[in-house]
């Protein structure tokens, strides 16, 4: 889809932001012992959590984590609903009803004749977004095709794509303040272009088909369930997805080269049913693309090969500027660049943080990953071949089994405590990375890698970071209510070795030192989080100002030249297609006011 690429929005900076901090009162208490049954719930049969906040006790109720597993979480989900009334608010505040920038071509290709089913079949449709005409066609004879529509389906996709993540936090019982500030990372303006834009609303609603895609995954290997249903999704996503749907073809590819590497397959006609849908689809999408004429303005030509030879910083700094984006929004790297505060350096720097965060995200995954391989398979030949054994044994082995769970983080029951939704979006989240530069290095200018247009694909590879190091700081507290179990239900009266107290001091100390590490990369990124949400909100007047001057040039179209239109409007493809969008939507507008 063409888009305008690389443009200030030539909107006045606020001249004051707004102050945050958050202070919860979090406390370590390092990991006490508690009495679990295998499917996380006591001996009474009530569920208790896994971790209470970054270090609460654990003894206490959690409030989000009531009910049984695969409910609704009604009171997170409430949450969730309530910031994306916040977002929506800020989009509505922020924004008006007038055409601009991708909107005009728009209007030009798809609003200047009715549409037909021959419509929907072009060579290229696929990278037109095919449920597009779907929403387009509502909007055009149910509202006289408004923006505003548009917008407040983006803000319904966003809500909708934290719906797969609530579940998972659920299904993990992660506690009230890590849920918390997932969502508010989830809901950063960092997003705020796509946002007000309004025509990549159908972007949002494909993220929420994702993690719903992503989460059905993780669902099917946690209960080794068929994946015949799952290879639905594919098609769904070539639909909804456009150029998109790459990073989630990719990403599940390599999810079934990893789980073939550490022999966790489960169901092969599944899988290959599941694999054959995916790459059929992306071989769809790829012919249809072949057929795509792309408009850019300011590419250079220049092909990729030169790029690396010839540009390498160039290379590096798009890399790391992206990353940098996660943590600090473009929109306030580019103050701090025109203010002198930074410069391309601390940019990167702040880039090679976020991706050493990553990194050692991902390494502790694959560790925990290959670590439960060996738990995975065969379980029911052990338990068989333990019959024959005295009682003494038997506790021996169910020790030394209890002490391995502890070291890879699972739970009895349970093949990979860590779950495959967080390993997805990282990959998901790295995938678009590099495909956003696969698709902008022609314009030679690092500065597009932190567009904000690119925060939604940007995304997905910290949320899942931040999934991983919740996980981990829980698990140890996980571990040790199993060993617990395991010890009450062996030998009751038995009193503790000393070897075995200083064991579980060592574990204590261990999870007070991922308490630690968990608070300070939480705390990093939300004050990032937080500086952007504060500039932003106070860049909302700002905007509506430039959107209502926008407003007053429609009005008015003949008396301004071409390029005065172009800059006004956002779209560099000459004045007269901006008059002939302009004059389409009225008549489109008209239609629908005599139909009333």
């Amino acid at each position: 889809m063409a888009e305008h690429e690389g443009q200030n929005r030539n909107i006045p900076m606020a001249g004051s932001e707004v102050s945050m901090t958050l202070t919860s009162g979090v406390e370590a208490s390092g990991g006490q012992a508690f009495d679990v049954k295998s499917s996380g719930e006591e001996a009474s049969g009530e569920r208790v959590p896994l971790g209470q906040g970054f270090g609460a006790s654990v003894s206490g109720k959690h409030l989000l984590s009531k009910g049984k597993e695969g409910k609704l979480p009604i009171a997170s989900l409430l949450l969730s609903f309530f910031m994306a009334l916040a977002i929506l608010f800020y989009v509505l505040l922020s924004t008006t009803d007038v055409l601009y920038s991708d909107y005009i071509r728009l209007v030009n290709s798809y609003l200047g004749k009715p549409f037909q089913l021959g419509d929907l079949l072009q060579k290229d449709i696929l990278t037109r977004i095919p449920l597009t005409y779907f929403f387009r066609e509502i909007n055009r004879h149910s509202f006289g095709y408004t923006l505003i529509f548009d917008r407040v389906l983006g803000v319904l996709g966003l809500f909708l794509a934290s719906k797969p993540l609530l579940l998972f936090m659920r299904k993990k019982q992660l506690p009230f303040l890590q849920q918390l500030l997932l969502l508010l990372l989830f809901y950063s303006l960092n997003k705020w272009e796509m946002l007000l834009n309004g025509s990549g609303y159908i972007h949002f609603l494909a993220f929420s088909v994702f993690y719903d895609y992503f989460y059905a995954l993780d669902q099917a290997f946690s209960k080794k369930s068929s994946l015949l249903v799952l290879s639905i999704y594919p098609p769904f996503i070539l639909l909804v997805a456009g150029p998109y749907c790459l990073a989630v073809f990719l990403s599940c590819f390599a999810l079934f080269f990893f789980l073939a590497l550490g022999k966790k397959l489960w169901d092969m006609k599944g899988t290959i049913l599941l694999l054959i849908s995916n790459g059929l689809c992306l071989f769809l999408y790829l012919l249809s693309n072949h057929y795509a004429v792309y408009e850019y303005a300011g590419a250079e030509s220049i092909s990729l090969r030169e790029v690396l030879q010839n540009h390498l910083l160039f290379v590096v700094k798009f890399i790391f500027y992206g990353f940098s984006s996660m943590l600090v929004s473009g929109e306030n790297l580019e103050k701090l660049l025109r203010d002198g505060v930074i410069q391309g350096k601390g940019i990167v720097l702040l880039g090679a943080f976020v991706l050493f965060f990553y990194v050692l995200m991902i390494l502790l995954y694959l560790w925990k990953f290959f670590a439960s391989s060996g738990n995975g398979g065969g379980k029911a030949f052990a338990r068989k071949g333990k019959d024959g054994l005295s009682s003494e044994q038997r506790q021996k082995d169910e020790q030394k089994q209890t002490d391995k769970n502890a070291l890879t983080g699972e739970n009895v029951g349970e093949s990979f405590y860590f779950g495959l939704l967080p390993g997805l979006l990282l990959l998901h989240g790295l995938a678009s990375h590099a495909l956003v530069f696969l698709t902008r290095y022609m314009f030679l200018k690092e500065s597009y890698a932190f567009q904000s247009r690119y925060a939604l694909q940007y995304q997905s590879a910290l949320l899942g970071a931040f999934l991983l190091l919740f996980l981990w700081k829980n698990e140890n507290r996980a571990s040790l209510g199993q060993k617990a179990r395991t010890a009450q239900k062996t030998s009751v009266d038995r009193k503790m070795g000393i070897g075995e107290q200083i064991r579980i001091e060592q574990r204590q100390k261990m999870g007070q030192g991922r308490l630690a590490f968990c608070l300070l990369i939480s705390g990093i990124f939300l004050l990032g989080t937080l500086w952007t949400d504060s500039s932003e909100w106070g860049k909302a007047m700002y905007r509506r100002e430039h959107y209502e001057r926008m407003w007053a040039y429609s009005h008015d179209l003949s008396s301004y030249s071409d390029e005065e239109l172009e800059d006004v409007f956002e779209y560099r493809h000459g004045g007269e297609r901006i008059r002939k969008a302009f004059a389409i939507w009225e008549q489109v507008k008209k239609e629908w006011r005599e139909r009333r």
